[in-house]
C-alpha cells in the first residue's frame, strides 16, 4: 500500500508547475521516450530485450519512435491482433466478440488510436458507458455503481475502463474505511496496480501528448497547475497523484473471466 501527501494549496501547485514547465529538456532520460512510445503504441512497456535492441533509436524524437511502432503493427498481423484485443479490453472491460474484433483489426491503428476510437464511441453511447462503469465498480468494490456515482462521472466525459479502475482505486485508498459514494477529484497514481506506467520528465510528457494527439483542451499551463500530468486517453480531467508526469495503459488481466467472451 502506498501513500500520498495531501494536496498543496493551489498557488503552491501552480508555482511547482511553472518550475516543471521551465525544467530543461536535458534533465530527461532518453529511455523515457522509448518507454512512452511502447505504452502509447502497444499498450505495454518494452522488454529488456527490446530496450537493448532499440538503443540506437533512443535519441530520436518521440514522434519518430511512435511512427516506428506504428509501422511494426502494420507489418505484423499477430502483433496488431494482440494490441487490438488489449485496447478493447482496456476501453470496455470485456473482450470483443468475433465480429467486433474483426472490425477493430480492419480499422487498425496503435493502442492509443484504437482506444481513442473506443472512448469516443462510449461518449456517444451513454447506456453502454454506464455498463463500463458498472464493470469497474464490480471488479474493485464488488457492486454496481450507484445512481449518484453515475451522475458523478457524467461531467468527466467518457474514461476507458482501465483508467476508471485506477481512479476508483485511488479514491478507495483515500477514503477507507467506510467507503460510500464516490466523490472528489478523479485521481490516478503512477503506482496503480491497474495501470502499466512510465514516468516522464515534464518536457517529455508534453512531447508525448503532442505526438499521440492527446494534448489537453484549453490552457496547458493551467492543466499542469491542476496536476493533470497523466498522458493517456480520457485523462484530460484526471489528476495525477503527487503531480507526477507519466504515461499509462491498462495493466494485464483487468477483465474477469466471466467478461471474456
Amino acid at each position: 500500500m502506498f501513500t500520498r501527501s495531501r494536496l498543496a494549496p493551489l498557488f503552491m501547485v501552480a508555482a511547482l508547475a511553472s518550475a516543471a514547465v521551465a525544467a530543461p529538456a536535458e534533465s530527461s532520460d532518453p529511455k523515457d521516450r522509448f518507454a512512452a512510445s511502447f505504452v502509447l503504441a502497444l499498450g505495454r512497456a518494452p522488454t529488456a530485450t527490446e530496450l537493448t535492441a532499440g538503443e540506437a533509436s533512443l535519441a530520436l524524437p518521440l514522434a519518430a519512435q511512435l511512427a516506428a511502432r506504428r509501422e511494426a503493427l502494420q507489418r505484423d498481423p499477430a502483433l496488431l491482433l494482440t494490441v487490438t484485443v488489449k485496447a478493447w479490453q482496456d476501453a470496455f472491460g470485456r473482450t470483443p466478440t468475433a465480429d467486433e474484433l474483426k472490425a477493430a483489426v480492419a480499422a487498425g491503428g496503435t493502442y492509443t488510436e484504437q482506444l481513442q476510437r473506443h472512448v469516443a464511441w462510449l461518449a456517444a453511447h451513454p447506456a453502454e458507458y454506464a455498463q463500463v462503469l458498472h464493470r469497474a465498480y464490480r471488479l474493485l468494490l464488488q457492486r454496481d455503481a450507484f445512481d449518484l456515482e453515475l451522475a458523478y462521472w457524467k461531467p468527466e466525459g467518457a474514461l476507458p475502463y482501465a483508467l476508471l479502475l485506477a481512479c476508483l482505486e485511488d479514491w478507495a485508498r483515500r477514503n477507507q474505511p467506510g467507503l460510500m459514494v464516490t466523490t472528489g477529484i478523479p485521481t490516478a497514481s503512477v503506482n496503480s496496480r491497474y495501470l502499466v506506467t512510465a514516468r516522464l520528465a515534464p518536457a517529455v510528457a508534453a512531447e508525448a501528448r503532442v505526438a499521440a494527439g492527446l494534448a489537453p483542451a484549453g490552457d496547458a499551463a493551467l492543466a499542469v497547475a491542476a496536476g493533470r500530468n497523466l498522458v493517456g486517453v480520457g485523462a484530460e480531467r484526471v489528476s495525477s497523484a503527487g503531480g507526477i508526469c507519466f504515461v499509462a495503459a491498462g495493466a494485464t488481466d483487468l477483465v474477469p473471466a466471466e467478461a471474456k467472451r
